[in-house]
C-alpha cells in the first residue's frame, strides 16, 4: 500500500513539474510588435519577420484545478498588429480600443505563490505595443518609451 501511495504522489507531482511550458516571446522589427505564444511551432527559431527573443517564462498549457491557475486572454489589434494579454476575460485596461480576443494564450497564476514572479506588463504608446517580462531589469520604471502599466499575473521564472 505505501509503495501505491509513493507511487501516485510521485505521477501526482511529475505531471504538475512537467505540465508546464515555455511561453516564447517574439519581436518583430519592422512592426516594432511583441508577440508571446507557447506554440514554438507557430514562429519556431524566426519566421515571417519575427524574430525569436527566447522565453520568457514558464506557464501552463492547460488548466490546473486548485492550483490559483487563471487563463491569460489574448487580444490582437488588427489596425496596429499589437496582441494584448489579460487575464480577465470580457474586457481590459480602459482606452484601448480596437481589440478582439483571439482565445486563451496559456494559463498562469492569478496571485503570487512560491516559486513564482510577476509577469510584468509594459506599453510603449507611440508604437502601440505591449511589453511583458519577468526581468524588472529590462525596463524597469520604463526604457525606449514603454511605461510599466502594472503585473498581468505570476509565473514560474525559467
Amino acid at each position: 500500500m505505501k509503495k501505491i501511495l509513493a507511487l501516485s504522489v510521485f505521477l501526482l507531482c511529475s505531471y504538475y513539474a512537467f505540465s508546464q511550458q515555455p511561453l516564447f516571446r517574439y519581436y518583430n522589427a519592422k512592426s516594432r510588435k511583441h508577440y508571446y505564444t507557447t506554440n514554438f511551432a507557430e514562429y519556431g527559431n524566426g519566421a515571417a519577420g519575427w524574430a525569436l527573443d527566447g522565453p520568457a517564462c514558464l506557464v501552463y498549457v492547460n488548466p490546473v484545478r486548485g492550483r490559483g491557475i487563471v487563463p491569460l486572454f489574448r487580444y490582437a489589434n488588427a489596425q496596429n498588429g499589437d496582441h494584448y494579454y489579460t487575464t480577465q476575460q470580457n474586457g481590459f485596461d480602459p482606452g484601448l480600443q480596437g481589440y478582439t480576443p483571439e482565445g486563451i494564450a496559456c494559463f498562469i497564476y492569478k496571485f503570487r505563490q512560491p516559486g513564482t514572479v510577476p509577469f510584468l506588463k509594459y506599453y510603449n504608446k507611440a508604437t502601440g505595443d505591449h511589453f511583458y517580462t519577468v526581468n524588472k531589469q529590462e525596463l524597469g520604471r520604463g526604457f525606449e518609451g514603454y511605461v510599466f502599466v502594472g503585473i498581468a499575473g505570476f509565473v514560474i521564472h525559467n
